[in-house]
């Protein structure tokens, strides 16, 4: 069946997007593209400074999307600029009692007195079977109202598609994980345990996301892990509270701003082997080369794009 689909990924000033189109097995990047603007977008949805940079902003996503095929755009959203949280619950519930549930709990976890006061997005990553009951593992992305009203604003002037979809930037990496580097065919596991970590490296945070052949299993964000051996250090935690050990993994990649393929030395040492850069562009058919200064930076957008047509 065919898709078309888009994401934007916020970082700082900078505004990245990308449009891809999936058909069966194939996956074909159409568009993709950047624009810079003179102030932190993220801050101005949170209210931090003032909210006037959002008309014009609006105003550029309406021309990118002017022209667009895709039935939806969604926000790439990194685990610092919304709430994140991998939440238990049990299997078989109704979708009212889910709801009300994953309300409650996102409001325990943020702090938030009432849960009518978030606009929350959740996603079943997977489902285990722990102490013989079925445990549902939902990823919940939540942000005050008032941020997500800023956030539809953003695409106000978008018309024909729906723009209500928000990602996880982890998650949007790990959609772009489970594509061969053959052009875009679906990856496969020879057995039932193959297992990839992709790391997400900038200025102001690390990111993890862990998938499991070939789709996402978990996700885990560290504020406070600048080199090597602190994002060794946090891999490895996440890791262990799973109950999976360093060994276990088959690949592990690295994606962008601060992006450091070559400081293996930590990583050789408990994964035994280093870190790859993530090349998005590498994943996907295109009958033209890309010209992209960094790569990794377009993982959150074009794996955002490959989340939304997979739904």
């Amino acid at each position: 069946m065919q898709s078309i689909s888009a994401a934007v990924h916020i970082q700082g000033p900078t505004v990245r997007y990308a449009e891809v189109e999936r058909d069966g097995s194939d996956v074909d990047l159409r568009r993709f593209g950047e624009e810079t603007f003179e102030v932190d977008i993220a801050r101005v949805l949170w209210g931090d400074t003032s909210p006037a940079p959002l008309d014009t902003i609006t105003t550029a996503l309406s021309r990118i999307f002017d022209d667009t095929d895709a039935s939806d755009v969604g926000l790439v959203l990194h685990p610092v600029d919304a709430y994140s949280v991998l939440m238990p619950l049990p299997g078989g519930l109704s979708a009212e009692e889910r709801d009300r549930r994953v309300a409650y709990q996102a409001a325990l976890v943020t702090n938030t007195r009432s849960p009518g006061a978030l606009h929350t997005v959740s996603k079943s990553v997977r489902t285990t079977v722990e102490d013989g009951e079925t445990v549902e593992w939902v990823h919940v992305l939540a942000v005050p109202e008032q941020v997500e009203a800023r956030m539809e604003a953003l695409f106000a002037e978008v018309s024909g598609v729906d723009t209500t979809g928000r990602i996880l930037s982890a998650e949007a990496a790990a959609h772009l994980m489970g594509l061969s580097e053959e052009g875009g065919a679906l990856a496969t596991a020879a057995d039932d345990e193959t297992y990839q970590l992709g790391i997400g490296q900038y200025a102001g945070h690390t990111e993890y996301a862990l998938t499991r052949n070939g789709s996402w299993h978990h996700a885990h964000a560290a504020e406070n892990a600048p080199t090597a051996e602190d994002q060794v250090y946090y891999a490895v935690g996440m890791l262990n509270r799973i109950g999976m050990v360093p060994d276990a993994l088959d690949a592990l990649v690295v994606y962008g701003s601060e992006v450091d393929a070559v400081a293996g030395g930590p990583f050789e040492s408990v994964f035994e082997s280093a870190p790859t850069l993530l090349d998005p562009f590498g994943r996907l058919h295109r009958i033209w080369e890309p010209d992209a200064e960094q790569p990794g930076e377009y993982v959150p957008c074009i794996g955002g794009a490959l989340a939304l047509s997979a739904e």
